[in-house]
């Protein structure tokens, strides 16, 4: 029976060992803070001249045929790939974002550019997390419902993620 108990006791923890391994039970998301983070003007971001809302047509006629092109089903969703740059498209219009080269966002920051230099750019009322082993700064624009996010590697910026805001029903 003792055998059985210490046995059941091995199988049990190294399924939490797994499940703590696989997703960090303190990890937050970006709308932990959308509450205690104050708003930011962020109508003006565009990479190329797509913005969020920007039509599918908007973003081939600037980008051109896309390297990739790949089909969620739940939601409904498409995203273009391009060499540096991604954008999420939903019922034909752009709902996010990002890019690791090449670009820059509507006050200049590029990948590279340090967290002071985004600081600067784009102020103090930011909320930090960590996220896939990155270091996040990020910004609401609450009235556009926009959500502007900066990983970081050893200072530097190294992917740039533009988005809709998309809130809990319990928000």
């Amino acid at each position: 029976m003792k055998s059985k108990t210490k046995f059941g006791t091995l199988i049990f923890s190294l399924f939490m060992l797994l499940f703590v391994i696989g997703c960090d039970p303190f990890a937050k998301s970006k709308t932990d803070f959308y509450n205690s983070t104050e708003s930011i003007n962020l109508s003006e971001e565009n990479v190329s001249s797509i913005k969020i809302n920007s039509t599918t047509n908007d973003v081939t006629g600037t980008f051109g045929k896309p390297v990739k092109v790949n089909i969620e089903t739940n939601p409904t969703s498409k995203y273009l790939i391009y060499e540096g740059i991604e954008f999420g498209i939903m019922e034909d219009k752009v709902f996010r974002y990002y890019f690791n080269n090449n670009y820059q966002t509507a006050k200049g920051i590029t990948v590279s550019d340090t967290k002071e230099d985004v600081i600067q750019a784009y102020g103090e009322d930011f909320y930090e997390r960590v996220e896939s082993g990155l270091d996040i700064i990020g910004y609401f624009d609450k009235e556009n419902m926009i959500n502007l996010e900066i990983g970081f590697e050893e200072n530097k910026a190294a992917v740039i993620l533009l988005e809709k805001v998309e809130l809990p029903i319990n928000n």
